[in-house]
């Protein structure tokens, strides 16, 4: 992106992309997921990781039949520099990024496309990587602790879980669509 002819190295641009997040076990088109390993792979090839594809929300089903990533707040790239000796771990780090990203990806066409599944080598694979199995031993009980800690202050209902919308998206065109049709 650039601001009179000058390139911006942190700027982000965002269009609005009509459609809706994935749903659970959501009959999508027979492009959809192909086309989503083809996003996958030039981003890998270009040293990103999406690192966010666990969560369905994340995929955008477009109006168009086509899939569409959202949210790279976490995503994570090569710095493209040698910093402080550290490029094989680097290298090391967002190779487990990528694997992470296939594996998600091969979730999300079980539970959608289990007729495409044997096509994809990571859809067929059942079992979870260690480190996301290591990831949840901790994030599991550190998330239960968080929940009953916000539920003791007062901050959260019983439960301990938030009383949003599971798709803020979905939500927020909602209550566009309600406002709309308001002002009319």
């Amino acid at each position: 992106m650039t601001a009179d002819g000058k390139p911006l190295d942190n700027a982000v641009a965002h269009e609005y992309v009509p459609g809706h997040p994935l749903r659970t076990r959501e009959s999508v088109n027979d492009e959809f997921f192909p086309q989503l390993r083809l996003l996958l792979e030039h981003m890998h090839e270009r040293g990103i990781a999406y690192v966010d594809l666990h969560k369905r929300e994340n995929i955008i089903v477009g109006d168009d039949g086509r899939p569409y990533l959202i949210d790279f707040q976490i995503s994570a790239a090569w710095p493209g520099t040698h910093r402080f000796g550290l490029d094989r771990l680097w290298h090391f780090l967002l190779s487990i990024l990528k694997t992470c990203d296939n594996y998600h990806l091969g979730k999300h066409i079980r539970n959608c496309r289990p007729d495409q599944a044997q096509e994809d080598a990571w859809a067929r694979q059942q079992t979870r990587p260690w480190w996301i199995r290591l990831h949840r031993l901790v994030a599991v009980p550190f998330r239960s602790l968080r929940r009953r800690l916000l539920v003791v202050l007062g901050i959260r209902k019983s439960g301990g879980r938030a009383d949003t919308e599971h798709f803020p998206e979905d939500a927020v065109r909602q209550a566009l669509a309600l406002e709309t049709n308001n002002v009319i």
